[in-house]
């Protein structure tokens, strides 16, 4: 079984999560969680809030760039594969209009490699983390981020 679904498993459900959340204080990293999987979602962004992190929920490329608007995110975490919206054109939108913020990618699916590969042949790069990740690793490589 994975890590993150055992983690899941092995839990209470999330809390549900407020999109409209304000920024935080400049010492909390502010990021914006985004999958089409709102279990997946919720639950990341339980883990990261409860890990020092002020992060927030959404649920499609679209409803991100919204959130994103009002939240002013340090760090975007998108899964790559979602409907309407890949993470990859999510994270060239959100790059343009938040230079600052580091977005990185999550997926656990092999037509990835197709829209990374396109990406990088149009001058952009992202992290790739695999999915599922270990909640504890997760936290780990962002807290090196920042």
């Amino acid at each position: 079984m994975h890590d993150l679904t055992a983690w899941l498993q092995s839990t209470d459900p999330p809390l549900p999560s407020n999109e409209n959340a304000p920024a935080t204080g400049d010492t909390t990293p502010r990021v914006l969680v985004v999958d089409d999987e709102h279990l997946i979602a919720d639950t990341l962004a339980t883990i990261l809030s409860e890990s020092g992190f002020s992060a927030v929920a959404a649920y499609s490329g679209e409803q991100a760039v919204e959130a994103a608007r009002s939240l002013q995110p340090d760090i975007v975490l998108t899964d790559v594969l979602m409907p309407k919206m890949s993470g990859v054109e999510l994270g060239i939108q959100l790059r343009s209009e938040f230079p600052e913020a580091r977005v990185l990618l999550f997926s656990g699916q092999a037509a990835t490699s197709e829209l990374m590969r396109k990406a990088h042949a149009d001058g952009h790069d992202f992290e790739l983390f695999p999915k599922p990740i270990h909640p504890e690793e997760l936290i780990a490589r962002l807290k090196g981020l920042w």
